[in-house]
């Protein structure tokens, strides 16, 4: 029994190590942390998965779905630079810079597109500012609950404005949530890629994201996921108003503006999970998977035509 034992464990063993293989690149004189997995096996022009996480979060947070994934197409995920463990540059994580730096690691390990980017949070930000600078590159996007590229500064009034709060009431709150921002800020002690990504963000949302917006998507298949699950942990949750119901406020305007997006192209999806919280491939991985299987089998669809 010992034996089969020992026989079983250095059959997963051997098999864990072909299907990852997590390593190190220098790109621009820093180590890059990655893991492609199927590569090798690629066939012409077949597209190419791509992560990217959300904000600060490793590569690993992918991991629930990745085997999966792999049985549709190669695949890769990495840590941006000073996340996880990949060693910090000095560039400001801008969309554009974001997107070039991805395209180094993309052209340094021989990689040519086309790519279907899945990103989550801040990282579906990035993929679909990615669809700006090199829409030719792609062959589909899977945006997983983002940070809301189609809000304005107007829209963040509406959410209150809907649970019945009055417009002074959201005029002093507003001042409020400014003035903690700025508090947390000035004692952060997470790492300074982390807060740098956060400034980013912010500044995004202070211009309405128009950098994303300014320009229409390409017409390829497009998916928005979002998880309808109300899950702030209750030491973060407001006492000035009832939270869970501007949650769901926020998802009634948000869902409505992102049908919209996926309605300016072809084969757009929006996808609804109520049983998922923000980490929807955490919470509902068959739904994300099949997500992928579709923009794959559209893409081709759309390829042969």
């Amino acid at each position: 029994m010992k034996k089969l034992n020992l026989t079983l464990l250095l059959t997963v063993f051997i098999l864990s190590t072909c299907f990852s293989q997590k390593r190190f690149i220098t790109v621009d004189n820093i180590r890059i942390c990655i893991n492609t997995i199927g590569l090798e096996k690629r066939q012409k022009d077949q597209p190419v998965i791509v992560f990217q996480s959300g904000m600060g979060t490793p590569m690993g947070n992918w991991e629930t779905i990745l085997e999966s994934v792999s049985e549709l197409a190669p695949l890769i995920t990495y840590d941006r630079p000073g996340i996880g463990e990949s060693e910090p540059n000095e560039d400001l994580p801008t969309i554009k810079n974001v997107s070039d730096f991805l395209i180094k690691i993309l052209q340094q390990l021989n990689i040519s597109p086309p790519y279907v980017l899945v990103g989550h949070s801040l990282g579906g930000v990035y993929v679909r500012g990615f669809a700006n600078y090199y829409p030719e590159l792609l062959a589909g996007l899977v945006i997983i609950d983002p940070a809301d590229f189609t809000e304005t500064q107007m829209n963040k009034r509406d959410y209150f404005t809907d649970i019945g709060i009055s417009n002074l009431t959201i005029d002093s709150l507003f001042k409020k949530f400014d003035k903690e921002s700025l508090e947390n800020k000035n004692k952060s002690t997470a790492p300074i890629s982390i807060q740098n990504e956060g400034i980013v963000l912010e500044d995004l949302r202070k211009s309405d994201f128009i950098e994303i917006n300014k320009d229409v998507l390409p017409n390829i298949p497009v998916h928005i996921i979002t998880g309808g699950r109300y899950d702030t942990p209750v030491r973060l949750r407001r006492t000035e108003y009832n939270d869970s119901l501007l949650f769901r406020a926020k998802m009634k305007h948000r869902s409505t503006r992102w049908i919209d997006v996926i309605q300016s192209v072809d084969k757009g999806m929006f996808f609804y999970s109520g049983d998922a919280g923000h980490f929807v491939h955490r919470d509902d991985p068959e739904l994300v998977i099949s997500s992928i299987r579709m923009v794959l089998d559209d893409y081709n669809l759309i390829k042969t035509k």
